[in-house]
C-alpha cells in the first residue's frame, strides 16, 4: 500500500486524492464488525501507528530476516564456503530478496565464492542497488540528512540531542527520525538501559555512495 503514499515526504503522507484512505482505516479499526483487513506497505500509515496501541483491534507485525534458515538459498544457489554464509546473512540481516539477489551475484561474478565477493570494495552490487533505490527515491530531504549522518558513524548513536553539525532543527530531526523507523530503515539497538540506532551494513553503504 506503500503506492498510495507520497515521495520525497515523511512516511505516511498520502498522495492527492488518497487522503480518505486514512479515515477508512481508521474507522475499520474503531469500529465493531467480524471482518479482517490485512495491509502489506513498506511504510506504515500515521493511523495505524497512532491506534496500534489497542491490540485487540491493530496489530503490527514486522517481518525479520531469516536468520540461520537462509542457508538453504545459498544451498540452491551453490555458494561454496559455508563457514561464511552466516557472516552472508548477518551483513543483510536475513532478508530472503536481498539474499537471493546477492547470492545469485556471488555464483554469477565470483563463481560462489563468498570470501572473493567480501573482499571487493562494495556489499551493493547490480540488482540490489536497484531494489535500496525503490526506497530511497521516497525519502525527504530531511530524511535523507539523517540518514547520511548516520551512515558516517562508526557505531550505533543515542538520538536524546541533535548533532550539531547537523543542519535541522531538533523538531525537524525527531520527526524524520520517527519517519524512517517507519519505514524500516533504521535499527533500533538495545544496550543495557540505553537505546541506540543504527543502520544496516548494506544501507549504510548505499546511503554514502548515493546520498551527499
Amino acid at each position: 500500500m506503500q503506492t498510495i503514499f507520497s515521495n520525497q515526504q515523511l512516511a505516511g503522507n498520502y498522495q492527492p486524492g488518497y487522503e480518505n484512505y486514512g479515515a477508512f482505516f481508521k474507522q475499520i479499526i474503531e469500529s465493531c464488525h467480524n471482518s479482517c483487513l490485512i495491509l502489506i506497505s513498506w511504510e506504515k500509515p500515521r493511523e495505524i501507528a497512532a491506534l496500534e496501541s489497542h491490540p485487540k483491534n491493530c496489530q503490527t507485525l514486522q517481518l525479520n530476516g531469516l536468520g540461520e534458515s537462509a542457508r538453504q538459498i545459498f544451498t540452491e544457489k551453490g555458494l561454496a564456503e559455508s563457514e561464511k554464509w552466516s557472516e552472508l546473512i548477518d551483513i543483510y540481516r536475513g532478508n530472503p530478496l536481498w539474499l537471493n539477489t546477492i547470492a545469485a551475484t556471488i555464483q554469477d561474478l565470483f563463481d560462489g565464492k563468498i570470501s572473493e565477493f567480501l573482499s571487493y570494495d562494495s556489499l551493493v552490487l547490480g540488482d540490489l542497488e536497484y531494489l535500496l533505490h525503490q526506497h530511497f527515491q521516497r525519502l525527504s530531504d530531511t530524511e535523507k540528512k539523517v540518514m547520511s549522518w548516520l551512515a558516517n558513524q562508526i557505531k550505533a548513536v543515542e538520538i536524546s540531542k541533535k548533532p550539531a553539525l547537523l543542519e535541522l532543527s531538533p523538531s525537524e530531526f525527531l520527526k524524520a527520525v520517527e519517519s524512517l523507523r517507519r519505514r524500516l530503515l533504521i535499527e533500533k539497538v538495545q544496550k543495557g538501559d540505553r537505546t541506540l540506532f543504527q543502520l544496516q551494513p548494506a544501507i549504510a553503504e548505499y546511503t554514502k555512495t548515493n546520498i551527499k
